[in-house]
């Protein structure tokens, strides 16, 4: 329950949202998207366990995702459209997805935005 009687017991907040009119070029670059989530992870003052990237098709978008020890950080794209979507969810007080995501929404240059915010958190009854 989003403000829930009690404290809460686990913190968990996602932030995830649409990117439109980014650069096709920084969208079909796998090197530099990795480097955007391993700075955005530095950002969000998580800790990364793994990193992965995966192409569809030689001209096609890209997946690039990183599991943090907190839970995760992903970007897809779709370059012929300009499109991507980012996802940030990370649990713990120490951690900020906000940050993260406006580190990526800074280093993608979207013309528009659309974002969004999940509390996932326990609270104590």
């Amino acid at each position: 329950m989003a403000g829930g009687v009690g404290g809460r017991v686990v913190v968990g907040r996602h932030v995830y949202g649409n990117l439109y009119g980014c650069d096709a070029r920084v969208l079909g670059d796998e090197a530099a998207l990795i480097t955007i989530v391993k700075e955005a992870v530095r950002v969000a003052n998580a800790m990364l366990l793994s990193i992965g990237s995966y192409r569809f098709g030689p001209n096609g978008g890209l997946t690039v995702f990183a599991v943090v020890a907190e839970s995760h950080i992903s970007i897809h794209t779709w370059p012929e459209h300009g499109f991507a979507t980012v996802d940030v969810y990370t649990c713990g007080d120490h951690t900020d997805p906000k940050a993260a995501f406006d580190f990526i929404v800074e280093k993608l240059s979207p013309k528009k935005i659309e974002v969004f915010y999940g509390d996932r958190s326990m609270y104590s009854e």
